[in-house]
């Protein structure tokens, strides 16, 4: 596989130093496409093209997007519509306003040529006024498929009017007109403002009374509808038809989102070399047979040469599955997923959960501090804990696209990969691996890793509600379900995996004496069935 965009600058430098020629002679064109209105408050979606002629391949790109960020923000990039850069860029925000994106291709040598479709950017509209506001794109380098450098190279921003202002939520109001005379007439009004005239508003007349109601025309336009009426003064109530929403159900445990904060090595990273963030997560039994632990919203923010960085990673899901037989991982690209899934009966060393690799756009310093990695961990299965931590280890060649990576889903054999890497190594470019990051190059293939975030799923809170209600439970059942309680009470705050094992073999076993113990109570007539019944529908929700 050939070495793509190694060291952009050297490059440049030969270029010019040795009369390197341009790929192609007319100047490479690149152009933000926009849609000439958008809605305040609503998204739209701007494509990147660049033209590079009919006899050149296009390798790789790096380019800048600025804006206005009091009217627009980055809400996601994706890849364009061209085979060879359709997976995701890598991104990066160094200041409000101006975002940085690149990426580069090793699908084909000799495509794609002419108008490449390179990204797809989608922008959130702030709610504001009607506007005008302008893109910007600028090229800062363009490679073909043989590290030659495009020039010249020519950009071209757009301008988009933003119309109206936010979107507002019309709600019916429904208006009922009830009064406890006899007889009693209802009028319903909807949407409508409704005038009502009464006479004699504080007497009350014992006699039935009669209710006219003037008929109304109903026209395309909004009415006023006008009745008259002789009661007693009426009770009105006015009902709001809410406004739908959207629900989420969460997971069993969904936790605050975790972060873990590490420092990299002394050895600086070239500009254009690639980091590759990884991060693995254990399970320590005993475990459900079938369970998913998930890790989204996750970003990794730092601080380089000055400059602030905030990289979002892509979202990921870990199944333990009785039906697996050997681990994999694979990148979804529609969802833009990561998505492992580990045999149940499999060993409890690590699993790849996550991972992203940044280009980097300028010359690293060593020793970058406080380089922060934040996920919210999540899983369907309550009474597990989930220790979690990342690494990250640099590279000279790397791909955009996460399946052609090959990376490794656990740690030594159970994979495709029968050697001993870690989970998260890119098996198909350890050969680019230098120092740098966390690591130091050689068979490092990871870096090595920060420390560990553990958190604890607590088992569903079954035991803190009454269960029987057909009378009081024994004194022994119910000492039994409060010696319980205080152990899953303590689940969270064990430290270590060796505690953790043994607090929950010993939730379990006074679990299944309290079901025991309630069948006992059942035959000797001192709680019902439907109490026993309830007791070990507990137990086996808990377990």
């Amino acid at each position: 596989m050939r070495v793509l965009v190694t060291t952009l600058a050297m490059l440049v430098t030969l270029g010019v130093a040795v009369g390197g020629l341009p790929a192609e002679s007319r100047p490479a064109q690149a152009t933000l496409v926009c849609p000439a209105t958008a809605q305040a408050g609503q998204q739209f979606v701007a494509g990147v093209t660049i033209d590079v002629g009919t006899t050149t391949a296009l390798g790789a790109y790096s380019a800048m997007v600025t804006y206005d960020p009091a009217v627009l923000t980055i809400a996601a990039v994706d890849g364009g519509d061209t085979a060879e850069f359709s997976g995701r860029p890598t991104t990066n925000t160094p200041t409000p306003g101006a975002t940085n994106i690149a990426a580069f291709q090793v699908m084909n040598v000799t495509s794609p040529k002419g108008v490449v479709s390179v990204a797809k950017i989608t922008f959130s509209v702030a709610a504001i006024a009607s506007t005008t506001t302008s893109i910007g794109l600028s090229v800062e380098s363009l490679f073909d498929t043989n590290d030659v450098n495009i020039l010249p190279i020519t950009a071209n921003g757009c301008s988009v009017s933003v119309t109206g202002s936010v979107p507002t939520t019309t709600t019916t109001i429904t208006s009922t007109t009830t009064t406890t005379q006899a007889p009693t007439t209802t009028t319903t009004v909807q949407p409508t403002t409704t005038t009502t005239t009464t006479q004699a508003p504080t007497t009350t007349t014992a006699q039935p009374t009669t209710t006219t109601q003037v008929p109304t025309t109903t026209t395309a336009q909004p009415t006023t509808t006008t009745t008259t009426s002789t009661l007693a003064a009426p009770t009105t109530t006015t009902a709001t038809t809410p406004s739908s929403t959207s629900s989420t159900t969460l997971p069993a445990c969904s936790p605050a989102p975790v972060s873990i904060t590490s420092n990299f090595n002394g050895t600086a990273i070239p500009k254009d070399a690639f980091i590759w963030f990884s991060s693995v997560l254990s399970v320590p039994g005993p475990n459900p047979a079938a369970f998913t632990v998930r890790c989204d919203d996750s970003t990794i923010d730092f601080v380089a040469g000055g400059e602030p960085y905030v990289l979002d990673v892509p979202r990921a899901s870990v199944t333990f599955s009785p039906a697996s037989t050997l681990a994999t991982t694979e990148f979804d690209s529609a969802s833009q997923e990561w998505e492992t899934v580990i045999p149940s009966s499999g060993d409890a060393g690590n699993a790849f959960v996550t991972g992203l690799g940044f280009q980097v756009p300028v010359d690293f310093p060593g020793g970058i501090k406080q380089v922060t990695w934040t996920c919210q961990l999540s899983s369907d299965a309550p009474g597990i804990r989930i220790q979690w931590k990342w690494a990250a280890a640099v590279y000279t060649d790397f791909s955009p696209d996460p399946n052609s990576l090959g990376v490794k889903p656990v740690d030594g054999d159970g994979s495709v990969y029968e050697n001993a890497n870690e989970a998260g190594t890119p098996e198909n470019f350890r050969r680019f691996v230098i120092g740098g990051a966390r690591g130091g190059g050689g068979s490092n293939f990871t870096g090595g890793h920060s420390g560990t975030k553990a958190v604890a799923c607590p088992l569903e809170p079954t035991l803190a509600i009454p269960l029987c209600t057909d009378g009081p439970l024994p004194p022994s059942l119910d000492r039994k379900i409060g010696k319980a309680r205080l152990l899953i009470a303590r689940a969270p705050g064990a430290v270590s995996e060796r505690r953790v094992e043994k607090l929950q073999a010993r939730i379990m076993r006074r679990l299944e004496g309290i079901v025991r113990l309630a069948h006992r109570a059942q035959r000797m007539g001192r709680i019902s069935p439907n109490c026993a019944r309830a007791l070990e529908r507990m137990v086996v929700e808990a377990r």
